[in-house]
């Protein structure tokens, strides 16, 4: 190892006590956030006798004055360690539509559920159900439709999950024979319902989406990186077991069921959230790769979430640990030849050669202050 035996054994100790402390500070603001709090996070005990001199626990709740103290302190550790700030939500910035909230939601999640037939235009709806029976002159073929002159299309395309799907659509639109004349009358849902008849048809060819995108990114560019912090922390079959989980994602025929429980442990976090994609300069952006990261769950999400909505550090590719020798820091050119394809998928060959002459290298800080 790079780093001396008793080095390495202060970091880690020190990164547990670090933990505990912002667990502790959850359950103080929080007291029955987790069924696991422990007695004396999150409420006090004291004992006192009843009438009849046995002595009992009885509860005492943290007051709010100290419930806003663990508040401003959480703030602080956050800041201090580097990790983010909390949010600050620009004044009379518009909001997004439903239908470009439900885009975000889609191309980020994948689509899985198919539209019932109350919420498809009257148009699309006709001649999806009708069983043509009357005479056809001329077929339109899938390459005689143009997508820009359907309305929604302009958001939609800007979306790299709905882009792929622009051949799926046509195919769908040529298959009910519908009018080339009738484009700008579809609508968002009725596009959604040919995404989803194709996805029922062709579920090897299903609609894609940037979760597993991101994912497959991670292991097939840091899964060394992410192996080698993970096992120092203890945690290498956990590491091994998310990498494994990723490579079958897009597998699921051979799918190992006993490997469901790990994204239980980790989450894919949006450095800016979701719902406030409309403060990008572009909304579609907010699912890049650069305003993703991986996170474990507990206490680690859930602390950029409560109480407070922080904008994490954007250095900060995998967050799983609150010191910066044990985070991974987002190598954006390896990620720009990864989806150049110059770097090959990670498959879980590449876990029996890891290990072999590898050497602990606990460096790669970063300046906290290009931090949103």
């Amino acid at each position: 190892m790079s780093l001396k035996s008793k080095n390495l054994a202060s970091l880690i100790k020190n990164e547990k006590a670090i933990t505990a402390m912002f667990i502790k500070k959850l359950y103080a603001i929080y007291p029955t956030s987790s069924s696991k709090s422990k007695k004396g996070e999150g409420t006090r005990t004291k004992k006192s006798k009843d009438k009849g001199g046995d002595k009992k626990n009885t509860v005492k709740k943290i007051s709010n004055r100290n419930v806003e103290w663990a508040k401003q302190e959480l703030k602080e550790m956050l800041a201090n360690h580097g990790i983010g700030t909390p949010h600050i939500t620009p004044p009379d910035q518009p909001p997004l539509s439903k239908e470009q909230i439900s885009m975000i939601d889609i191309d980020f999640d994948g689509l899985y559920f198919t539209p019932t037939p109350d919420d498809l235009s009257a148009t699309y709806r006709a001649f999806k159900e009708s069983n043509q029976n009357f005479e056809i002159t001329h077929f339109n073929k899938p390459y005689e439709y143009d997508l820009n002159e359907v309305p929604c299309w302009a958001d939609m395309k800007k979306f790299n999950s709905f882009r792929v799907m622009s051949r799926p659509i046509c195919s769908q639109l040529a298959q009910i024979n519908y009018p080339l004349d009738k484009l700008k009358q579809l609508t968002y849902v009725d596009m959604l319902d040919m995404i989803a008849s194709h996805n029922k048809a062709y579920p090897e060819h299903r609609m894609s989406n940037q979760r597993t995108r991101f994912l497959k990114m991670f292991a097939a560019c840091y899964y060394e990186e992410f192996l080698e912090k993970m096992s120092l922390l203890g945690e290498e079959k956990e590491a091994k077991d998310l990498l494994t989980y990723i490579y079958y994602l897009d597998r699921p025929e051979k799918y190992p069921q006993d490997l469901r429980y790990i994204m239980s442990l980790f989450t894919v976090h949006h450095g800016k959230n979701r719902k406030n994609a409309n403060e990008l300069e572009d909304y579609s952006k907010v699912n890049d790769f650069s305003n993703l990261c991986l996170c474990k769950d507990m206490p680690h999400h859930k602390i950029l979430h409560t109480p407070y909505e922080i904008d994490i550090n954007t250095n900060i590719l995998f967050f799983g640990s609150f010191l910066q020798e044990f985070q991974i820091i987002r190598n954006s050119e390896k990620e720009r030849q990864y989806l150049q394809g110059n770097i090959q998928e990670f498959t879980p060959a590449l876990l029996k050669t890891y290990g072999k002459n590898k050497k602990t290298n606990l460096t790669g800080k970063f300046n906290t202050d290009k931090g949103r």
